[in-house]
């Protein structure tokens, strides 16, 4: 059965933001972000943080000793995308499931290292490792623990173009152990991945889905709430409707294009700067005892904060600052990875 991110016990991983191409003055202020959120989450949960054996003496010399270290060989920081998905079969032990990656359908060339990251994290954690070359990545499913998936159907059908969607329902059913695929349909245009479903709703617990919705006047509000309307029909696997929490969804925000100054430029690298990035609070992190939710400065914050707490009293809510994630086009979410 493939496990869900409250039922992984080991540290939160995040991986080191050096980029240059990708990160603003050479990932410092997305360095900072991460090593808040860290220090944040230690005071609860166990955290990793991964770094490039070549800069592994340097991030050292950066980070509060208190946060360990994993050398680890990665192009960029989104270890949810490039990670494997845990899934725990009932006859033998843990698997770690890896998966094709094509950089987001080609948004970067340079991904040789990310290719192979699932398969070398299996291997420093000692466990068994099993390769698939269809294309997934991990922002693109959310998952109940209980044998029901939802998977954004642009992404994966962008990236696996040889398969039909019967192919790839099968495939995941019988890779991931699970009964049942709920396919979204529809990708918010700024959102840069093609489509994934940690921008639009997210599993919080094996009863509750976490969704984003804008105001009625946003252009994409009949669009989102025919995505949730879709999945209010969904049934677990005890035959009952799940929980859906909305939460606001923030139009995409066009930044100076002077933050971008300091991004280095190379052909086949998407240019920072150029088109509006999409925050989303849905983009949250879920830990066994907590949940924390992505801030941006922007009016919403409070709202969707609030949201979270209300619904989930028997977990530690908290916010977490999200800025400088959303300008490389990712969030919290993207940005870590839950380990068994």
């Amino acid at each position: 059965m493939l496990l869900a991110d409250w039922q992984l016990k080991g540290p939160l991983l995040a991986l080191w933001p050096t980029r240059a191409d990708v990160w603003r003055e050479q990932g410092r202020p997305a360095q900072q972000q991460l090593i808040e959120l860290l220090l944040a989450v230690q005071s609860f949960h166990p955290v990793l943080l991964g770094a490039t054996p070549r800069d592994l003496v340097r991030v050292r010399a950066n980070v509060p000793a208190e946060i360990p270290l994993l050398p680890i060989n990665y192009n960029d920081a989104w270890p949810r995308d490039i990670g494997p998905l845990w899934c725990q079969p009932p006859s033998s032990g843990l698997v770690a499931q890896g998966f094709g990656f094509t950089a987001w359908g080609g948004l970067y060339q340079e991904h040789q290292h990310d290719r192979q990251f699932a398969r070398g994290l299996a291997r420093q954690l000692a466990v068994r490792y099993q390769a698939d070359a269809l294309v997934l990545e991990g922002g693109a499913i959310t998952h109940d623990g209980q044998g029901t998936v939802i998977v954004h159907a642009r992404s994966v059908a962008r990236n696996n173009p040889q398969l039909r969607r019967a192919q790839l329902e099968y495939k995941l059913k019988q890779l991931l152990d699970v009964k049942q695929v709920h396919w979204l349909e529809w990708a918010h245009p700024a959102d840069e991945t093609g489509g994934h479903v940690d921008n639009q709703m997210l599993f919080a617990d094996e009863r509750s889905l976490v969704c984003a919705c804008p105001p009625p006047e946003s252009p994409f509000y009949r669009h989102y709430q025919s995505t949730i309307d879709a999945v209010r029909q969904l049934r677990g696997g005890d035959g009952r409707p799940y929980r859906i929490i909305e939460l606001p969804q923030p139009g995409p925000l066009a930044l100076p294009p002077e933050y971008f100054v300091t991004v280095r430029r190379h052909v086949g690298v998407r240019r920072r700067g150029e088109l509006p990035v999409l925050p989303s609070y849905v983009n949250f992190i879920r830990l066994p005892q907590a949940i924390l939710v992505p801030q941006f400065g922007l009016a919403s914050d409070k709202q969707a904060l609030t949201t979270m707490r209300s619904a989930f009293p028997e977990l530690q809510v908290s916010g977490i600052a999200a800025s400088e994630f959303i300008m490389a086009g990712g969030g919290p979410h993207c940005m870590t990875l839950n380990l068994p």
